[in-house]
């Protein structure tokens, strides 16, 4: 009986898998929900990532202020939000 019950596991991990890379292969990347550069977390961690809605600046590398026009995707580099 145990070595029925390791089978059906082992069952179960490789339809959970399966689906799993069904799910992955359909997927058409990640969707960042804009938010203002006021309403991004402070102190974050360093590497994360936001869409910032309201950008001064679109320029690669430049630091992010808010009350502009642009959204961009934003990197926290442990002491500002840069442009990427």
């Amino acid at each position: 009986m145990r070595g029925e019950a390791v089978v059906a596991n082992q069952r179960l991990m490789a339809l959970a898998i399966f689906a799993l890379a069904d799910h992955i292969e359909g997927s058409s990347g990640y969707r960042f929900v804009p938010s203002t550069f006021a309403q991004l977390p402070s102190p974050a961690a360093v590497g994360s990532l936001a869409c910032v809605s309201d950008s001064t600046v679109n320029i690669w590398g430049s630091v992010i202020a808010g009350g502009g026009g642009f959204t961009v995707l934003a990197f926290y580099d442990g002491s500002n939000w840069t442009v990427r």
